[in-house]
């Protein structure tokens, strides 16, 4: 009899797994935001205000540029201590959650803002996005009658920016130039509001205008204030001296930068007159990815 000339069922199995050998690659990660398919790009950053007040050192960074609310993102960081004073970095004490788990019904059509705090987000000059617990969001048009809604819509007060996006708001030190003779110094505080896309401010004061933000501090030029997106603070005490200063911090979404501006401690002596302190600034810069471990599937756009 004729033997068979097909190959037996053992040789084609000692085939397979000889050619399987030969092809193998390595597998990738289908999913590698483990579990969360859409991507996450921070566009809005506020001081976090969990209760009555905003929480010293403490952020929510938000990722609101997608069209679905469940696509909404927020997480919490917290600035790291040191001692009395703080780093220029935080870390995460809240992961990322869906808008919605800060309260319900945020107008999906709202895709960014323009400052605020967790509870009172500022959409634009005009509107803001609003929650009380236990209650939902509220979408709706400021107080004709407050402060707010003036200095940002009055252009005897917000000047050539009136009724535009603002892009935040702080309350900044004037600035003090000692002089060859003795001049006192005495502090105040101006309500800043950043246009930072154009460069300029406002400090809230009839008849004020716009302001160059390379001059809102002395050293202020070392910031490319048009890449700016967000801008929040932090008050801490030095314990050498018991004083309190604010840090800011100033955020570049689009470069993945960041930088921060301290409040530092000058003298000036005088002749027959006790020595005059005063503040000046000092500038850093940094890649946001200093600024906090990122949750995963968080990066630049």
């Amino acid at each position: 009899m004729k033997q068979n000339s097909l190959p037996s069922i053992a040789t084609l199995l000692l085939m397979g797994l000889f050619m399987t050998a030969c092809t193998k690659t390595n597998p990738t990660n289908p999913n590698p935001g483990g579990g969360n398919t859409t991507a996450q790009h921070p566009n809005f950053i506020c001081q976090h205000q969990p209760g009555a007040a905003s929480l010293t050192g403490q952020f929510v960074l938000f990722d609101l540029d997608h069209d679905t609310n469940a696509e909404k993102k927020y997480f919490i960081v917290s600035l790291i201590p040191a001692g009395t004073e703080f780093t220029d970095s935080a870390a995460v004490i809240q992961a990322p959650q869906s808008i919605d788990s800060l309260a319900t019904g945020w107008p999906a059509q709202v895709k960014s803002a323009a400052m605020g705090t967790t509870r009172n987000i500022m959409t634009d000059a005009k509107n803001a996005v609003t929650y009380s617990v236990p209650n939902p969001w509220t979408y709706a048009p400021v107080s004709t009658s407050t402060n707010l809604y003036r200095k940002l819509n009055d252009p005897v007060y917000a000047g050539g920016k009136a009724g535009q996006k603002p892009y935040g708001n702080s309350p900044f030190s004037t600035v003090y130039y000692p002089q060859a003779t003795y001049t006192p110094y005495s502090q105040a505080w101006r309500d800043i509001t950043y246009y930072f896309k154009d460069g300029v401010f406002t400090d809230n004061t009839a008849g004020g205008g716009l302001r160059s933000l390379d001059t809102l501090f002395v050293g202020a030029n070392a910031i490319p204030w048009t890449t700016i997106d967000q801008t929040v603070y932090v008050d801490y005490q030095v314990a050498a001296t018991a004083i309190y200063y604010r840090k800011y911090f100033f955020f570049d979404w689009t470069n993945w930068k960041y930088y921060t501006v301290n409040e530092v401690q000058n003298r000036k002596d005088y002749l027959s007159y006790a020595p005059v302190y005063y503040l000046r600034w000092e500038v850093k810069t940094y890649s946001l990815d200093k600024f906090c471990k990122w949750p995963q599937g968080w990066s630049k756009k």
